[in-house]
């Protein structure tokens, strides 16, 4: 399958990254990133590897590292995997929703 980025998946993975830039040594960063990439590359392969949303159809949140997850959408039709949005599990539930 076919993987595009939305606009908000590519600020909050920047968002992300300039964090672990300021808070952390940068090869932090540079781990984040391979591991993203990893994951992208088993998602284009297995598409249902994360767990399904109740509330949005074909939409799917998978764990990247422990404290990122990401939140994607299936289209069946076109076999396209659009990636929707990283979130912070340690935020409130209600602020990761609004990301979905």
């Amino acid at each position: 399958m076919t993987i595009i980025w939305s606009e908000k998946a590519g600020e909050t993975f920047q968002k992300n990254i300039d964090y672990l830039l300021k808070n952390w040594p940068q090869i932090e960063s540079e781990k984040f990133i391979e591991r993203v990439f990893q994951y992208l590359d088993t998602l284009a392969k297995e598409p249902f590897i994360a767990r399904k949303t109740y509330k949005t159809k074909h939409t799917y949140i998978g764990v990247i590292i422990p404290q990122i997850s990401i939140v994607y959408r299936i289209k069946p039709k076109s076999k396209i995997i659009e990636l929707v949005s990283f979130i912070d599990n340690r935020q409130s539930p209600k602020k990761n929703k609004r990301l979905l």
